[in-house]
């Protein structure tokens, strides 16, 4: 695989993650990321800058990153100095990640996580997803006990949309639930995350889902799906190490 290859998957990864909402979980998080890719390779510990900024030229791999990643939104390099997580070198015009950034690779940011499943299909998996995420430290959410109604409704839509991703465990008949779709529907509403997870011989295809709308069409088909490849202890195992990949987790 090339290099160029590799920081494309690492941006891939970089870029299913939500960018946090806090202004000081966004500081830390562009510290974890710039570590995350020296440690990659896809940059050195010493950043080149010019009058501050990131030097295009001699940086094109971090310019690349900051732009597709943080857009107008990038938090200043100088509140990443004034954290510890950067040092400016005034002798050799660049910013040296620093300990207290690559320590934050050991440091799970805790993600709020809704999973959706139909009971009949996913129940097994679900749980699976539930404990592994947890173990992680992660903050999961599963209903085992919610029963169709009002006040379920209400209450599960306020919750889906304070939570930051929505899990959709996928298997053949899974969206035949209006109750999933419904799901799926409030998180593109809130702007979640959605991670699909197909299992069960399961493959998205539009054609076979015409009750669906263009949105939650748009959403399953063009957002990376993380696949069970086989119905075994491994290839479940497989898809979930690939979804705490998603999180910054390496089991």
């Amino acid at each position: 695989m090339s290099e160029n290859d590799k920081f494309e998957q690492f941006m891939e990864r970089v870029l299913a993650r939500p960018l946090p909402q806090n202004p000081m979980s966004r500081v830390r998080a562009l510290a974890r990321e710039l570590a995350e890719g020296a440690v990659e390779n896809h940059w050195g510990a010493a950043i080149y800058a010019f009058r501050g900024a990131v030097n295009e030229t001699a940086e094109p791999r971090v310019a690349a990153y900051l732009t597709r990643r943080w857009g107008e939104g990038l938090p200043g390099l100088h509140l990443l100095v004034s954290m510890g997580f950067l040092v400016w070198g005034d002798n050799d015009n660049s910013y040296h990640i620093q300990k207290a950034a690559f320590d934050l690779l050991e440091v799970v940011e805790p993600a709020s996580i809704f999973i959706s499943y139909r009971r009949s299909a996913s129940s097994a998996f679900a749980l699976l997803v539930l404990a592994r995420l947890k173990t992680a430290g992660l903050e999961p959410f599963l209903d085992l006990a919610l029963e169709a109604g009002e006040d379920w409704e209400r209450g599960l839509k306020q919750r889906i949309q304070r939570y930051q991703y929505l899990i959709a465990l996928l298997g053949p008949d899974t969206l035949k639930s209006e109750v999933v779709r419904q799901e799926l529907t409030w998180a593109l509403e809130a702007k979640a995350a959605i991670i699909p997870m197909w299992h069960g011989g399961f493959i998205y295809r539009a054609d076979d889902w015409p009750e669906l709308t263009l949105a939650l069409h748009n959403a399953l088909a063009k957002t990376h799906s993380i696949r069970v490849m086989e119905e075994s202890a491994l290839g479940y195992n497989n898809a979930i190490v690939e979804l705490l990949n998603r999180f910054g987790v390496t089991p």
